[in-house]
């Protein structure tokens, strides 16, 4: 065993241990709302992965790949990524000249949170069709996801160039410059509008309006994408997030308790617009439900604890702050644990180890000549 295996084990155990932390506000409107649905169940409407040509996979393709292929549509419908990862990639690496194969496994590794074998895949697709708009687009998507901004925009321009009535491209083009640019990001959003109007693309622009200080505009956009989808629960969220910034807490609140009626992901943002109005017990009920439906979430464990001595109720907050330990280690440090882990590197792996690792046994399973002792002994 060498010291490159050791540190990729050590690695693992620790990336293994990470979890996302959330903090109280943990909607974005530029950000779909949180979802974690369950292996088997009926998944709403899903965008399809783009194709450049009619056949999908194209002609020539053996019935097992196809088979692959369609069994990667159907685990996706269920939201079933992992078997949908499985078959996309089985399904390019049996017909490895197939760029379309490689787009799919790009686009399903994705939608599973895979980011690095997503950009390998479009990587590999675009090495076959390298003017795939449909495998350019999939990439930038990639790139936002994986916070690759920069990159994802160069990809987008491409995009855009090619084929500047894309409403998708537009819009994420739109999405990406919010961060830096907010009067280009306007103009793209609303160039996506132009070519179809759909709530998200609203959400976008009032956003954008927002960030211009334009408080009319901002809310008459928010009312479009209202009256376009009213159950739907980003809208609803958006909306509340425009009635907590401006100070109308109970309205903020009323809406808030409609999507947590079929959506708790936002639970935590109610506990979070309670604490602003001074329901102290509401936010620690709300914190409450919302820390146990994900007790291995850290940053909810801890705004539970809070909310919960806020309002005086210190024994069940010192079960959120037990979770908070158990899973991060050191509650004070859990809001800074991904970032700290981040930070390691693989000599870190390898000090730490020659320091604490003492009084045990190698053993290596293969041939003796293949190992190489000066690897092992520098630990």
């Amino acid at each position: 065993m060498g010291q490159r295996t050791i540190s990729i084990t050590l690695v693992v155990v620790f990336a293994c241990s990470a979890v996302p932390l959330l903090k109280a506000q943990t909607f974005e409107i530029n950000q779909p709302a949180k979802q974690n649905p369950k292996k088997g169940k009926k998944a709403p409407p899903q965008e399809q992965p783009r194709s450049d040509n009619a056949n999908g996979i194209g002609w020539g393709s053996g019935i097992e790949t196809a088979r692959e292929a369609r069994a990667v549509q159907q685990a996706l419908s269920r939201n079933d990524y992992r078997s949908a990862i499985n078959s996309a990639n089985r399904a390019a690496n049996s017909a490895p000249q197939n760029a379309q194969l490689w787009f799919l496994l790009g686009y399903a590794a994705r939608l599973g949170g895979d980011y690095n074998l997503s950009l390998q895949g479009y990587q590999k697709g675009l090495q076959r069709q390298p003017a795939s708009i449909a495998g350019l687009s999939g990439m930038a998507q990639t790139y936002a996801k994986m916070g690759r901004y920069k990159e994802a925009q160069d990809l987008l321009n491409k995009v855009l160039a090619a084929n500047p009535k894309s409403a998708s491209d537009l819009q994420l083009a739109g999405e990406l410059a919010l961060n830096t640019d907010a009067n280009t990001a306007l103009d793209l959003l609303k160039r996506a509008d132009a070519v179809k109007s759909e709530a998200r693309t609203e959400l976008l622009i009032a956003r954008a309006y927002q960030k211009l200080n334009q408080p009319d505009q901002y809310k008459a956009y928010l009312t479009r994408a209202q009256n376009r989808a009213p159950n739907d629960p980003n809208v609803l969220r958006a909306v509340a997030s425009f009635y907590r910034d401006t100070g109308n807490l109970n309205e903020s609140i009323a809406i808030l308790q409609k999507v947590t009626r079929k959506n708790p992901d936002a639970l935590a943002e109610l506990g979070y617009t309670y604490g602003l109005a001074g329901k102290k017990d509401e936010a620690a009920e709300a914190y409450t439900q919302a820390a146990n439906r994900l007790p291995k979430e850290p940053g909810l464990q801890l705004s539970a604890a809070q909310a919960l001595v806020s309002a005086g109720k210190f024994e069940p907050a010192a079960t959120f702050l037990a979770r908070a330990q158990i899973y991060q280690g050191d509650y004070r440090a859990a809001n800074r644990f991904v970032d700290d882990l981040r930070r390691v590197r693989p000599e870190d792996v390898r000090r730490v180890a020659r320091q604490y690792m003492h009084d045990f046994r190698f053993v290596f399973l293969g041939k003796p000549d293949a190992l190489s002792r000066s690897l092992i002994a520098q630990f």
